[in-house]
């Protein structure tokens, strides 16, 4: 059976990821971020640049030599670094100092953002405890996690419902699935009385792969069978 609670976005201790995972899931998915420059009393100016995670939880990106934003971070080494996060926040920021690398071989030179800073922004803003984000490491399970989510919406939503209604959400009339990661999966239960936000923690979790899962939920998050949608 899975576990199941109630969630409004909290972590459930050794249940649902740290907050430094989730941050650090951020930055492995992140490929574009907006680099915040500037130092008192400049004004912060804001540049698109390309990312990549660097070692040691840094950030990796890359600007043109000839790129204003060079010229700042030769006066000022500090930035913040700002990705996309998931639900239930819309960024990650991360603030630090700023160390000049080497061309990438397309004429943009690489600067390591080393973190001093991590912050979760949403709704509301949650502090990251630095050794938290860098003691971290981003969820194994991320790269699969949309496609496996789409398929459960698509092909599985009466066996997620009947799921949820065995563990007590009776009056359940719909099920949305919302987030998937090597802890459990999130779901969205949808009854005539609101919309409620489940947890299910895997009983296996955390899971470095699928085929650590039981075998019958891992018989569900695998398939990849055609919905009746698409037949």
């Amino acid at each position: 059976m899975w576990g199941s609670e109630s969630t409004e976005g909290q972590p459930l201790d050794g249940r649902q990821p740290s907050w430094g995972e989730v941050g650090r899931t951020a930055l492995a998915d992140a490929r574009v971020a907006t680099l915040v420059t500037g130092g008192c009393p400049a004004p912060s100016i804001p540049t698109i640049v390309r990312v990549e995670p660097g070692a040691e939880a840094h950030a990796q990106f890359w600007l043109e030599p000839s790129s204003p934003t060079v010229a700042r971070l030769s006066r000022w080494p500090m930035a913040t670094l700002v990705v996309a996060a998931p639900l239930p926040f819309r960024t990650l920021a991360l603030t630090g100092a700023v160390r000049s690398g080497s061309d990438d071989g397309s004429a943009c030179r690489a600067f390591d953002l080393v973190p001093t800073s991590a912050r979760l922004v949403g709704a509301r803003a949650q502090a990251i405890r630095l050794e938290e984000f860098l003691g971290a490491e981003p969820d194994p399970l991320r790269r699969e996690a949309a496609a496996i989510l789409r398929h459960l919406a698509a092909a599985h939503a009466a066996e997620l419902l009947g799921c949820l209604r065995a563990h007590g959400y009776v009056e359940a009339v719909a099920v949305v699935p919302r987030t998937l990661n090597r802890y459990g999966i999130e779901l969205v239960a949808l009854s005539n009385h609101g919309v409620q936000n489940v947890w299910l923690a895997f009983p296996e979790g955390p899971v470095a792969t699928l085929h650590d899962v039981g075998p019958g939920l891992r018989t569900v998050l695998m398939c990849r069978c055609r919905s009746r949608q698409t037949e």
